[in-house]
């Protein structure tokens, strides 16, 4: 992949095409240099797979030269090994005594301070601002020796949304370790089981991969939900068993080189009731819809208003949103909902995704798709059924 030996996801040259729109972009806004918060981004240019938790780190980007990448030392020191194709004398670390606290400076006037060094105070300076929180942004800032920097939240993900060969490469083989892992959460599924050992099932595999595809670390544990409790639809699992008569959710998600792919699929113990059935039917009709939809030249909202008319004469409706952009870890652009108009795009991802929500009847069925220039395809072979064990 590289001349250096080292865990780096894409060729070199790949990074720095990825720069060069990056530099074109900031040239078009008139800014001088960008400091880079989100690690999504800082990944998706420098090849930096590795997970930070409260640490600051940020990347600096001129017009002019090769950027520079500052974090934690013990971090910095091991940068390559993690994938950053930059050379080490432009990653630059900061002492531990910025991350215990203790000191008079924080980590972000640290890095304030450098990039003011290389820069100067007079530079047009672009910063993601939505990376910074409340407390950060007025130190960062002031140690910048500027009153407010150009908000540039948006810049790098205005074109991450469009995969590259490789990249929907990496997102295929996450969808085979998500498929895998969901079919063993099902098989595991029976009555009297609890939540939670079905969630280890899924998250072992994950873990696991495939025999010909290492599994990386997920971006979320797994999640299992339904029965007559277990309706809150962002919290993974409680402490509950599977019971008969009841249906289920299971959401897995994976990674690989941080590139994402996420399924859903319900599973019921025992017959199916009608209404069951009828809702299952409804929320095919949607994804069938959607997926119809999601080709170049339609816009997100043309999606979401396809799913509500195709589940319309089931008795259902969904007023969030039908899914969303996934790629370069979870979340990666836009919505797919009625005030969304951005254009789809060859080569765009999403996660189609069609919840309900009710008491005793949560229901959801998802899959990753990627769109290409006659419409969208499924990653993954997993049916699109609603699974039944014995109840």
């Amino acid at each position: 992949m590289n001349d250096r030996n080292i865990a780096q996801a894409f060729e070199t040259s790949e990074y720095r095409a990825r720069l060069d729109k990056v530099r074109a972009l900031m040239s078009d806004a008139g800014m001088d240099a960008l400091v880079i918060i989100s690690q999504a981004n800082q990944c998706y240019l420098l090849g930096y797979e590795s997970f930070s938790g409260a640490e600051p780190q940020a990347m600096l980007v001129t017009l002019d030269d090769d950027p520079y990448f500052i974090l934690r030392k013990m971090d910095a020191d091991t940068a390559a090994e993690a994938g950053c194709w930059l050379a080490q004398d432009r990653v630059i670390g900061y002492a531990e005594s910025y991350v215990a606290g203790g000191g008079e400076e924080s980590a972000w006037e640290f890095i304030g301070k450098f990039v003011k060094g290389k820069v100067g105070s007079s530079a047009h300076i672009g910063v993601e601002v939505s990376g910074l929180g409340l407390s950060s942004y007025p130190k960062f800032v002031g140690a910048l020796g500027i009153k407010e920097p150009l908000d540039a939240s948006e810049l790098v993900g205005s074109f991450r949304v469009v995969k590259s060969k490789r990249e929907l490469q990496f997102m295929a083989e996450a969808a085979a370790i998500a498929e895998r892992a969901l079919l063993a959460g099902i098989d595991k599924i029976a009555v009297g089981v609890r939540h939670c050992d079905v969630a280890a099932t899924i998250m072992s595999a994950l873990c696991a991969g495939t025999e010909t595809i290492p599994g990386d670390p997920p971006p979320s544990p797994p999640f299992v939900r339904g029965g007559k409790r277990a309706i809150a639809p962002h919290q993974l699992w409680s402490d509950d068993i599977f019971t008969a008569g009841e249906q289920y959710y299971l959401l897995a998600g994976t990674s690989r080189h941080r590139y994402v792919a996420a399924m859903t699929r319900t599973v019921h113990l025992g017959p199916v009731t009608p209404r069951r059935k009828n809702q299952h039917e409804g929320v095919l009709a949607g994804f069938h819809a959607a997926v119809e939809e999601l080709r170049p030249g339609r816009t997100c909202a043309d999606v979401a208003r396809a799913v509500q008319a195709a589940i319309r004469p089931y008795g259902l409706i969904k007023e969030s949103r039908m899914g969303y952009s996934i790629g370069l870890d979870w979340t990666d652009g836009p919505s797919l909902g009625t005030n969304n108009n951005t254009e789809i795009l060859a080569n765009m991802t999403f996660r189609v995704d069609l919840g309900f929500y009710e008491r005793g009847e949560s229901y959801m069925l998802s899959n990753t798709v990627r769109v290409t220039e006659k419409g969208a395809e499924s990653m993954g072979s997993l049916p699109l059924i609603l699974f039944e064990r014995p109840g």
